[in-house]
């Protein structure tokens, strides 16, 4: 994943949760784990940054103590 690609998809998955698509917008980041490659923690990781961003520290504390456990089942 480049640095562009990051970046997009996370403005995309923000632009989500900003309408009120919180979940579509994790679903989104959470499918990058197998579009990318991305390591295991990778998808987690994303989701904590977006929460973060919008100030939702709770939401991104959950998402980064999920790093480091099994990533979801493809879907």
């Amino acid at each position: 994943m480049t640095e562009a690609d990051r970046a997009a998809l996370l403005a995309q998955a923000e632009e989500l949760a900003e309408l009120g698509f919180t979940k579509a917008a994790e679903q989104t980041l959470l499918r990058a784990f197998y579009t990318y490659a991305l390591p295991e923690g990778g998808a987690y990781n994303l989701i904590a940054e977006l929460h973060t961003g919008l100030g939702q520290d709770g939401d991104a504390h959950l998402w980064e103590g999920m790093v480091g456990q099994t990533e979801p089942a493809r879907g």
